[in-house]
């Protein structure tokens, strides 16, 4: 039997020459497999999944082990690990079941290293063939070589395909006392039914936060580099709830043999700069546009992909929102509850885009939705969605109270005609309403003219040069609406339009905005062209423009 090493993890301690390095005089690991280095020798090292430890820690002492166990869960959350320790705990030569695995036995050392006899783990990813399983059924009737139990675990046990399931579903009905399978995989659902119901399935959890940052601030004690807390907590924050992912991630900060800073960990991770993050939202918060497009453009400048901001900033006003509402003594923002979920809304759907156009001209455009959020100022439908858009006009418009006798029956078994009658009624009903708001922007005339005509859309004018245009007679114009005009207008200039007020005085299209959308009215400046250009479109000469903001006018006259 091998003494007891020094050292929890790996007989580390007694290996230290030849798994370390020298950094600026002082003895430092090799962390070349620094994962490798921190399995646990016992249950009780396992960080985390005390539902799972508690149940195969008391199965151990009653000698009550199963034939067969499934751990499922995410990927680096100790499947394997707890395993590798089951299969160590059946074969340990402990004679006190509770201390079992020991963890320096020969039988323990001999699992860990992985040259077990009675112990094999097998990739179900690369032998997922009938032919695989059934040679795996030969081997399982063997006789154990070292007198203890045969365990065999089979991972990623999701890969096997169904003949390959079939066959060893028998295997399982049936096993031989010396036997444990053991199935690993992350996705469960995927395995048979029939598979399912032969195991003691035990479903891993993602790690926490707090629970990873205290294995790794051990590693940086064990591996003597000093680390701050920031620093590694960003780590586990990083991490996912993956313990494996995390000791990977803090083996590229150990190999520098430095101080790790939060600085270290965020150029590391290739993130952007938690305190740059934050400002950016507290800019949004208070609708500084300018200050907002001024740092996401120096941060995009300084190589952080538009994707990953709008990733951390999303990730900063969740941290500011969950603190406002839990009272905590992080990052806050004065912006109200509500207000700040509009904004993680705006920016989540735009995050999908960033698959088809990740450049900044994508982040600007998630940047102004998520401003527009603030102010309440929702983005209507899309030009091709008809439904939405006749939805949003019925809920707009006044219900006018029709007589009840005019209404047909409604019957759900008659004839689709005589439905199709009822909502052809409905339509025209909602585009009376429609002329009748649109007439109400025409200016007041003194004339009395009928009020029954009903606008047809007239073909729209050729385009011509502005030197070619022509004076069009006023009695062939269009009835002025804005819906209109932010509908045909392009993405980018619908961004800059949507804060404005506009409104049509006597002949004139005139366009307001507020003291707080100085930035929309400054790009409406600066695309002034593209927008003389769809009113014209639109309506011809039959229209100028006005554009206000800022004690600044600006006049179109064709």
């Amino acid at each position: 039997m091998l003494p007891r090493p020094t050292h929890p993890y790996d007989n580390a301690s007694k290996n230290h020459e030849q798994n370390s390095l020298v950094v600026n005089g002082t003895m430092r690991f090799c962390m070349a497999a620094i994962y490798q280095q921190a399995r646990p020798f016992t249950f009780e090292q396992v960080v985390g999944q005390n539902h799972v430890k508690d149940v195969l820690v008391a199965a151990l002492q009653r000698g009550r082990i199963g034939h067969a166990y499934l751990f499922s869960g995410p990927r680096g959350v100790g499947k394997t690990t707890t395993a590798r320790l089951l299969a160590m705990a059946v074969n340990c030569e402990d004679k006190d079941p509770a201390k079992r695995p020991c963890g320096v036995c020969e039988s323990c050392q001999l699992v860990r290293s992985g040259n077990h006899p009675d112990v094999t783990e097998l990739d179900a990813a690369s032998n997922n063939s009938v032919d695989d399983i059934r040679d795996l059924r030969e081997k399982v009737r063997l006789s154990s070589m070292r007198g203890g139990k045969r365990v065999w675990v089979l991972d990623e046990a999701h890969m096997l395909s169904r003949a390959a399931s079939n066959a060893l579903l028998k295997t399982l009905e049936e096993p031989p006392d010396n036997l444990v399978f053991i199935l690993a995989t992350t996705e469960p659902e995927k395995l048979p039914p029939t598979i399912l119901s032969r195991c003691q399935h035990f479903r891993f959890r993602r790690l926490s936060e707090e629970e990873i940052s205290s294995k790794l601030e051990r590693l940086c004690k064990e591996a003597k580099v000093k680390a701050e807390p920031s620093a590694l907590s960003l780590v586990a924050r990083a991490a996912d709830g993956a313990m494996r992912d995390a000791e990977s991630l803090l083996e590229r900060l150990l190999t520098s043999g430095e101080t790790i800073t939060q600085h270290m960990a965020e150029e590391a991770l290739g993130l952007p700069p938690q305190e740059r993050m934050q400002e950016l939202a507290r800019y949004l918060s208070e609708q500084k546009l300018n200050d907002v497009f001024s740092l996401s453009a120096e941060l995009y400048q300084a190589g952080f992909a538009p994707s990953s901001l709008a990733e951390a900033l999303l990730k900063t006003l969740r941290e500011a929102l969950i603190a406002k509402v839990q009272g905590a003594n992080s990052f806050k923002l004065e912006t109200p509850e509500s207000d700040l979920l509009r904004v993680i809304h705006a920016l989540d759907d735009e995050l999908e885009r960033f698959s088809k156009r990740d450049n900044l001209f994508a982040l600007e455009v998630a940047l102004i939705k998520a401003n527009n959020a603030l102010t309440n100022n929702v983005p209507q439908a899309a030009v091709g969605d008809t439904q939405a858009l006749q939805s949003q006009t019925i809920q707009a418009q006044p219900t006018r109270q029709v007589p009840q006798s005019n209404l047909p029956d409604f019957d759900p078994f008659s004839k689709p005609t005589q439905q199709k009658s009822v909502v052809s009624s409905q339509k025209s009903e909602v585009n009376e309403q429609q002329s009748v708001s649109k007439s109400q922007l025409r200016p007041v005339e003194t004339n009395e003219q009928p009020k029954a005509q009903t606008a047809q859309p007239p073909a729209q004018p050729p385009k011509q040069p502005p030197a070619q245009r022509k004076q069009q007679d006023p009695s062939n114009e269009l009835p002025f609406s804005w819906h209109e005009v932010l509908t045909r207008a392009d993405l980018k200039l619908k961004a800059f339009l949507r804060p404005a007020r506009a409104e049509l005085v006597e002949s004139e299209i005139v366009v307001r905005y507020e003291a707080t959308h100085k930035f929309h009215f400054n790009q409406l400046k600066i695309n002034q062209s593209n927008f003389e250009e769809l009113i014209y479109q639109l309506y011809g000469n039959a229209y100028s423009i006005v554009i206000q903001g800022e004690g600044e006018t600006i006049r179109k006259k064709w």
